[in-house]
Parts: C-alpha cells; structure tokens; sequence
C-alpha cells in the first residue's frame, strides 16, 4: 500500500473502483507539482529506479493507459506505464 493515500500497487490500477482510479489520480498529480524525488519500485523485485522527478502525466483514454514520465538526477528522461510500477515513495530530498 502506498504510504500517502493508503492506496494499493499502482500495477493493479486497471483492477481498481472508479474513484480509487481517481484517488491514483490526484496522487499523481500532486506528485508531478511538489518538488521532491522519489524512488519508483517495480514488481517482482526488479531494481528500482532511484532519485527521479515526476515530470508529467498523460492520460490515454482510447487505451486507458497512463504513462508516467520521469527525469532522472542526471537529467535522463524515461517514461513507464503505470502497470510496471508497483509503488511510489517519497525518496526524503528535494530537488535542489
């Protein structure tokens, strides 16, 4: 469960009631607007990605896909779809 929202893996999001979907929501959003890192945890005990910034969020209706997309401390970009992240955590620094 995610500590903030109390809310359950992000992966599963396609299985969750309309307003846990926006309770996902507006977590996310909340988190591209604070200025924060976080550490993105995977399922199945993949390596997690460390130290990044949430930089926007696009929402795909037709598909119903979310994607996330991230900056890391050295300025690499990447975006996951929310079904390949498990969790994410508030990694304790600000982005400076």
């Amino acid at each position: 469960m995610n500590k903030k929202y109390n809310l359950p893996e992000l992966c599963k999001y396609r299985e969750l009631s309309s307003s846990e979907q926006m309770a996902v929501h507006q977590m996310l959003i909340s988190y591209v607007r604070e200025n924060h890192l976080y550490n993105i945890v995977l399922p199945n005990n993949a390596k997690p990605f460390n130290l990044i910034k949430l930089v926007s969020i696009n929402f795909e209706n037709e598909s119903s896909a979310i994607w996330i997309n991230f900056k890391t401390i050295t300025g690499e970009s990447f975006a996951l779809p929310i079904d390949l992240i498990s969790r994410i955590e508030i990694s304790g620094q600000e982005e400076i």
